[in-house]
């Protein structure tokens, strides 16, 4: 892990907690951060469900990529980019 926070939002009106990590990973070990993805979906407010069902959970660069793309997990699949 590069870095990692976990933040209370217990003092805000949507209470709850904000996690931001930054991390290398290897894409040989995609399936175990899937795992950990659809965990927290599971977990997610609502607020975090997009209009076409998916959960928002984050965003995924690939080193040589300029944007970030965004990770979705619907019905206990994450949605990897290209």
């Amino acid at each position: 892990m590069l870095c990692s926070a976990l933040e209370s939002r217990a003092d805000l009106p949507r209470r709850g907690w904000a996690l931001t990590s930054r991390q290398e990973v290897h894409p040989d070990e995609f399936e175990k951060v899937g795992e950990l993805l659809c965990w927290l979906a599971a977990r997610a407010h609502e607020t975090h469900l997009r209009g076409d069902g998916a959960v928002g959970v984050g965003f995924l660069r690939f080193h040589e990529a300029e944007v970030p793309e965004v990770l979705t997990v619907e019905g206990g699949q994450v949605g990897w980019p290209g």
